[in-house]
């Protein structure tokens, strides 16, 4: 009976350590939720700039032919341009209220279909378009990644 003692006072504090700590980590996890909607319309407004760098690259090409965003075929250049623009339009959409409703797995669903969209166009209308949309996709990551970052330490 005599052991018995210590070994409970040692139980209570190891389950009081666990006990912080899972707080600790659900409330990390809590913070992430609650900034997901702010997270993704930061995100959208990245994803914005980078599709309207393409949309200049695309009017300029129309003169010149030196930068990387170069179409297979000229006459596709409208038809580019517009859909590239309804991305966008679709992107504004992350930073209106009725965004803020969803979940986040519903605007991870969102993205995912607005990024696959913007990915297969760049393979599909660029020369060396493959190459394009692993950079395009590498750098839209690292974007992503930096964000999370961001709000996980908030």
């Amino acid at each position: 009976m005599d052991h018995l003692v210590p070994v409970v006072i040692v139980l209570l504090v190891v389950a009081f350590f666990m006990y912080q700590n899972i707080n600790k980590i659900t409330g990390n996890i809590d913070a992430l939720e609650d900034n997901s909607y702010e997270m993704y319309s930061k995100y959208a407004r990245i994803v914005e700039k980078y599709i309207k760098d393409i949309e200049e690259i695309i009017d300029k090409n129309s003169v010149l032919n030196e930068d990387k965003y170069i179409l297979k075929d000229k006459k596709d250049a409208e038809k580019t341009k517009q859909d590239l623009f309804s991305l966008v339009r679709k992107l504004a959409f992350f930073e209106t209220l009725k965004a803020k409703e969803k979940s986040t797995k519903e605007l991870e669903s969102q993205f995912f279909e607005i990024l696959s969209t913007l990915d297969a166009m760049v393979k599909d209308r660029f020369i060396d378009g493959e190459k394009l949309s692993d950079e395009l996709r590498e750098n839209l990551h690292n974007e992503y990644q930096n964000l999370k970052k961001g709000y996980s330490k908030n």
